[in-house]
Order: C-alpha cells, then sequence, then structure tokens
C-alpha cells in the first residue's frame, strides 16, 4: 500500500464528483470530504482488508478494479467487483462488525481512504449522505447467496405522470429482457394500474388471485404465495393493487418488497399515476426509478412536475430517476386499443424539446413499432420482444443489462493507419455474436465507432477502408485544403496592386499570387494548423449522411481534448460528423474546432483509449482496443532494420564506385528531407498517446493489442494487414471474450 497526496486538494473534489456517493454534496462539502481522505494505492494482488478485521475506514474506488471474496476450508467463493465509484467497508464501520470478505486488488487500484473518526465527523456534517449510505446499507443488506454465488436484489419502479403512456408495457418489456439476459427470478409488482394495462399483465381474466382475498390472519409469506402468478414471458406477477385502498397498505409495502426480495433478484414495481402514501413508499424503497412519457406537450408538462415531486420524496440524486420517452405510446395513443386508452396528443414534441421542457436529458428513448393490426396485441408484443435485432428490443435489452450490471463497453483507441484493425476486432465480434452496449472511440476510434454505432457493419467498414488503396487518394483530402489566413490575402492583395502600378497588371497579379502563398505557408501553421479540414468534413458529412448522436443503435461516445482547459470534451449529442472531426483534428497539422466555445483537438491528446467514459457511462465490463505497438516490439522491428541496412552496406562495398556513390546520394537525400515535420508531430504524438494509453488500459477488463510493429501511421493504402491483425487478436481472444459477456458458444450452423 502506496500513501501519497495529489498536487492540489482539487484533484481529490474532481475524483469525488464522479463518485455516486457523493452526487447529491455541494461544492463545500465535497471540499471537507477532500480533507479528510487520503488517496492510496494498492498494488496488483494486495489486500485493502482482510476477512475478520475490525473495521477502521471506509473506502472509494477512484481507479481500478478490486475483488470482494471470502476463504472457507481452502476454497474461495467470489462475492462480488468493485470498480471506479464503487465504495465498500460501510457496513462494518455503521454496524461495528468485523470485515466479512477480503477485498483484493486485480489490478493497480486507486482508492480514497476516510479513517473512521474522519468517516464519523463527515457523516454528522452531512445530513445527506447519512440517507444516501443509508439506502445503499439497505441494498447490500439484500444480497443473498444463491446458487454458490452472491447476487444483489434490485427494486426498480416505473411511474408516470398520465395514464395511458406505456408503463406497464415497458414494465413487461423490462422484465423478459432482464430474465433473458441476467438468468435471474423477476416479478412485476402490479400495484394498481388500469383494467386495459392489466391484460398485458393477467391476459382477459385478470388477475388470479388479490391478496385482499386472502385472510386477514394470513402472513406476508402466505399472502405473496396466494397474490403470485407466472407470466408467459417467464417471469412473475404480484397483484397488490388493493393495498392501495388499505389503510395500513403504506406500512405493508416496506416488508412486502423485503419478503420478495428473498425470492426474486429483480422486483419491478408498475406505480399508478397518482400521488399517494403507498406510492411514496415504494418510491423511497427503489433503487432506480423509471419516469415513462410520451411526446405529448401537456403530457411532459405533468412529467416535468412529477420528477420534480419524486426527488423532493427520494433524495436529490439523480442517477435513481431515469427518464424513458415512449414513443410507441405516443404513436398507440393516437387510436383505441389494447396498447392504450390516452387521448390523442394535442401536440408531439421532439426529443431535444422534450429535454428541454424537462430540464434534463432523456435517458432512452423507445422507438415506435408498428402493428398490422392497428393495435399493438400481447402476441405482437412477443414476437417483437424475440425479435433481438429490432430497435425497440435493443433499446430495452439495454435498460436491462444496465440494470442488471451487465453493460459491455468497447473502446477503441487512436492511433491513425493503425487503428484500421479496429474493423477487424469488429468482424469478429459481429461473426461471434459478441453483445456491445456502448462504444466510445477517440481520433481513428471516434471514425470507426461512429461509423459503426450509425448502422454500418464490419464488412461495410472494410470496404470503405478499401477505397483508399491509392495513396493518392487519402492525399487528396489534405493536399488542397491548405487554410491560406485572410491576413495574407490582404498582404498579397496590397502588395500585388502596387507592382502593378509600378509594373504592369500581370507582373502584379504573379506577384500578389506568389506573395499570398508565401505568407499563407508561413502563417498557414502559426493560425492553428496549415490543413483546414473542409474537404474532410464533407467526405464525413457524406459517409455519416447527416445522422446524429440520437439516430444511432447503440450509445456512442467520442472523446476530443480541450487543450486551452486541459480537458477532455466527450461528444454524445447533436452531429457525428462534426464530433469525428473535432476528435480527428491532429494538433498542428489540422486547424481546430470549436465547440460551444471550446477549441477540439484530437481526442488522443487527453484519453487515447476512453475506457474511463465507458466507466463513467455506466459499462460494467470494457474490452480495450490498443493499437499502439510496445516499446519492445518497437526496439526488436528497429534492430532488424539495423541488421537489414548492415546486410545491404555489406553487399554495396563490394560494388563499383559509380553503384555506391548512387546509393550514397540517395541516403544523403533521403536523410536531408526525413523525418519531415508532421512525421515528427505525430510520432511525438504517439510517444505520448502510447504512455497514457498503457495506464488507462489497465482500467479495461479486456485489452487487445492488434498491433503491427514497424507500419507508418499515414499507410491507409495498406488497409487489408491492419484489419487482419485486428481479427486475428479478437479470434485469439475470443474464450475470453465470451466469457466476458456472457456469451455461450454454440455450434456450428446455429
Amino acid at each position: 500500500m502506496t500513501t501519497f497526496e495529489p498536487p492540489r486538494p482539487q484533484d481529490k473534489v474532481v475524483i469525488l464528483k464522479r463518485i455516486p456517493v457523493f452526487a447529491s454534496c455541494t461544492e463545500k462539502q465535497l471540499h471537507l470530504i477532500a480533507d479528510q481522505t487520503r488517496l492510496v494505492e494498492y498494488k496488483k494482488g494486495e489486500c485493502v482488508y482482510q476477512e475478520g478485521e475490525a473495521a477502521d475506514a471506509f473506502y472509494i474506488v477512484s481507479t481500478g478494479r478490486l475483488r470482494v471474496f471470502s476463504e472457507t476450508n481452502g476454497l474461495e467463493k467470489t462475492y462480488t467487483f468493485l470498480h471506479n465509484g464503487d465504495s465498500f467497508g460501510e457496513i462494518s464501520l455503521l454496524t461495528g462488525e468485523n470485515h466479512s470478505a477480503t477485498v483484493q486488488a486485480l489490478n493497480d487500484t486507486l482508492v480514497l481512504r476516510l479513517e473512521k473518526k474522519d468517516f464519523d465527523h463527515v457523516i454528522n456534517r452531512i445530513p445527506s449522505l447519512v440517507l444516501h449510505l443509508s439506502r445503499l446499507l439497505s441494498k447490500r443488506l439484500r444480497t443473498k447467496e444463491r446458487a454458490h454465488e452472491f447476487s444483489e436484489a434490485t427494486i426498480a419502479s416505473i411511474y408516470s405522470a398520465v395514464k395511458g403512456v406505456g408503463c406497464t408495457c415497458f414494465a413487461v418489456a423490462l422484465a423478459a429482457n432482464l430474465r433473458r439476459e441476467t438468468g435471474q427470478a423477476v416479478v412485476i409488482v402490479d400495484l394498481g394500474g388500469s383494467a386495459s394495462s392489466r391484460q398485458w399483465l393477467y391476459g382477459p381474466t385478470g388477475p388470479l388471485q388479490e391478496t385482499r382475498r386472502t385472510s386477514a390472519d394470513a402472513s406476508l409469506e402466505e399472502r405473496v404465495d396466494a397474490g403470485l402468478s407466472a407470466h408467459p414471458l417467464g417471469f412473475g406477477v404480484f397483484f397488490a393493487g388493493d393495498l392501495l385502498f388499505d389503510a395500513d397498505g403504506e406500512h405493508v409495502i416496506a416488508p412486502l418488497l423485503s419478503a420478495l426480495i428473498n425470492r426474486f433478484t429483480y422486483v419491478l414495481v408498475d406505480l399508478p399515476a397518482e400521488v399517494s402514501p403507498a406510492v411514496i413508499k415504494a418510491l423511497t424503497q427503489s433503487d432506480v426509478i423509471y419516469v415513462v412519457t410520451d411526446a405529448d406537450k401537456e403530457h411532459v408538462t405533468r412529467t416535468h412536475a412529477l420528477i420534480h415531486q419524486v426527488r423532493s420524496a427520494v433524495g436529490e440524486a439523480e442517477q435513481r430517476v431515469k427518464v424513458v420517452l415512449n414513443n410507441l405510446a405516443a404513436r398507440a395513443s393516437e387510436r383505441v386499443g389494447l396498447f392504450s386508452l390516452a387521448p390523442i396528443p394535442t401536440e408531439r414534441l421532439s426529443l431535444t424539446e422534450v429535454s428541454q421542457q424537462l430540464g434534463q436529458p432523456v435517458n432512452f428513448a423507445l422507438p415506435y413499432v408498428s402493428s398490422v393490426s392497428g393495435q399493438l396485441t400481447m402476441e405482437e408484443f412477443a414476437r417483437l420482444l424475440e425479435s433481438r435485432g429490432s430497435p425497440y428490443t435493443v433499446t430495452v435489452r439495454y435498460i436491462a443489462r444496465e440494470l442488471g450490471g451487465l453493460l459491455v463497453g468497447l473502446a477503441l483507441g487512436s492511433g491513425a493507419a493503425l487503428g484500421l484493425a479496429h474493423i477487424g476486432v469488429l468482424k469478429a465480434i459481429e461473426r461471434e455474436h459478441i453483445p456491445v452496449d456502448i462504444i466510445a472511440g477517440s481520433s481513428i476510434g471516434a471514425l470507426v465507432a461512429g461509423l459503426w454505432a450509425s448502422g454500418r457493419s464490419a464488412d461495410d467498414l472494410e470496404r470503405m477502408a478499401l477505397e483508399f488503396k491509392n495513396p493518392w487518394d487519402i492525399r487528396k483530402l489534405f493536399v488542397f485544403d491548405l487554410g491560406i489566413p485572410i491576413f495574407s490575402l490582404l498582404i498579397g492583395t496590397v502588395g500585388g496592386i502596387l507592382v502593378a502600378w509600378l509594373a504592369a497588371f500581370w507582373t502584379g497579379l504573379l506577384f500578389g499570387f506568389m506573395l499570398t502563398v508565401a505568407i499563407g505557408v508561413v502563417l498557414g501553421p502559426l493560425a492553428g494548423g496549415p490543413i483546414q479540414g473542409a474537404r474532410l468534413m464533407a467526405k464525413l458529412q457524406e459517409d455519416f449522411a447527416g445522422k446524429t448522436f440520437e439516430e444511432t443503435w447503440l450509445p456512442l461516445k467520442i472523446v476530443a481534448s480541450n487543450p486551452m482547459a486541459r480537458e477532455e470534451v466527450v461528444f454524445d449529442s447533436g452531429s457525428i460528423a462534426e464530433a469525428v472531426r473535432a476528435s480527428v483534428s491532429i494538433p498542428g497539422i489540422f486547424k481546430p474546432v470549436h465547440h460551444l466555445g471550446r477549441v477540439c483537438l484530437d481526442g488522443g491528446v487527453v484519453n487515447p483509449i476512453p475506457v474511463s467514459v465507458l466507466k463513467r457511462s455506466g459499462a460494467h465490463h470494457v474490452i480495450a482496443v490498443n493499437v499502439f505497438p510496445t516499446t519492445p516490439e518497437l526496439t526488436m522491428h528497429l534492430e532488424g532494420i539495423r541488421r537489414r541496412r548492415a546486410e545491404q552496406d555489406a553487399q554495396l562495398s563490394s560494388k563499383s564506385f559509380p553503384v555506391r556513390f548512387l546509393a550514397w546520394l540517395r541516403q544523403e537525400g533521403i536523410r536531408s528531407v526525413s523525418p519531415l515535420v508532421f512525421d515528427v508531430i505525430m510520432r511525438s504524438m504517439q510517444s505520448m498517446e502510447y504512455q497514457i494509453a498503457d495506464v488507462a488500459c489497465r482500467e479495461a477488463d479486456l485489452t487487445l493489442r492488434p498491433t503491427v510493429p514497424g507500419s507508418h501511421w499515414l499507410e491507409f493504402f495498406h488497409p487489408e494487414k491492419f484489419i487482419r491483425r485486428g481479427e486475428e487478436v479478437a479470434m485469439e481472444h475470443l474464450a475470453e471474450l465470451r466469457r466476458l459477456t456472457g456469451v455461450k458458444e454454440h455450434a456450428d450452423g446455429d
């Protein structure tokens, strides 16, 4: 264990801001916590504490990964894995018991440590932190052992401001996907929906057994047994609508949910569109609250008010409340059918307008689904959920995997032409059906990630790469895109007029042109970069066809850098082409992009492989693709070059003098112009990025290294070797990819 302090106290505040435990803390409170904490490093394999030891501190993971396990009779049992933002040690501190498990670093890990006395001081000073820790403690105490593994029970509420926006439909879709993706037991608690929505849960006959029909003296377990029924899609349904009318309904909610989480890993509470003590109690017991709305302006306005009510009741932690825009409900509400009985919307808003009206981003947008019968029946809906490629199912599947802690992120790094290996990795991922839920990229990785997320297949990307087999095809994007500053045009014009007045018109015109070019060549690099990027932008707009982040089939994050503030800029909305243009702007070569008052350059400058971006976005497992050759690989390559040169020199020594002289002239000519300034800039950047990327990959669960040592960063005209290498490396790690993503090996032909 190594204890050290960052150069400034503000550095710890930056770390604390990224951690959910402290999401509701003010700047002053964060500084208070930062003053009390120490940043501690644990090397790979080192234990933070051992099972049975007395609790002496509270811990928060800053970077790295840790494993929580216990050992009995020489056999280790893993409970969970801790990642960025996770906290641990608080249960023993709050209960006064010794640690019940061992926590060990899986790789070099930075942890914020808060001593017990300082922990007591902080929670006494910050009441909101006590509330958050109590919820966390409640959730941890719900952890149960099942099939020799520990799984954590999760309670999620589905709520809306108005009836008929698709709450029950969304609950059914989420439950079915949770069951399929996690393999765990799932139950929907029906707390009183409309008659039409209950058809999604019970069919036309309604609930088989209501809890109020059981004996008043029946135990809670007996009431649970009486109220449970099985849904055709594989999950349980519990009718509890009568609790809304019971005088003690509010007090029964918490025990009821506790009884259910002893049987089910995921409890989804389908709430009615009203505010009552029982509803508020259910919300306060929930780990996640999905607020569902459609695009109707009046409904969005009422949803905005509801969100404020919910937050005032359950706390300010925004990550607990997630907005779901149900476009399926919005369209279905235009007709009266099984799905919805809502009135026809008077005015529908766009996604951007909904976000603005709510004052916060829409977390998930469920696509519209057409129905042959004019109304979406349960049979059609079941077939829709079985169609894993439909946009609606893909979106709900993502929500289910996020809730289940299964999200797989793919981080594609920078590397110029070396990054064409990303295409090979994607080919293997597509062919082997490796699930990817969220993708992020920097520089060339941003381009590949953006195209793939916008709907291009890996084969499409390969065909696009093969279009640049002629070196001139890639160079013409830059050669005719040199920027001529306005200042040089003014000087050239004035100089040309003077020479034309003193000599002749054509002489002045030629002189003005030459003066403009000469000054432009000098001032171009001084104006941010000699290459304007207009031709590149036109090509990007053509390839992306105007698509935005909101139109991608999976969440996309593109990383650029702001050198003025020394910060990363993460694009996740708006035009994908503009974001990629910013991310590929090589410093000193491309003119920077200005976005919302920030100067944006190549993302590789600050985050060449955006593993941290995916972690912050909720990815539980991250696959990183690092195309930078290692130092030993480059050393071996350079030694091979020196060997070949020595052999060539030995062969030349036996040649005639004219041959040796011509060879010497050739070598001197190459030496006089090599390396070019662009090459110096790019290789210097890649040397820096290699070091940063190596650190970033330590946070990844799996790092693929499809390196091709000795390849030039501008070698886009030889895409085959990079793509082939990417595919080879991905296939070499196929077993690890399947294990990490939970994919079972299928027989050939499946």
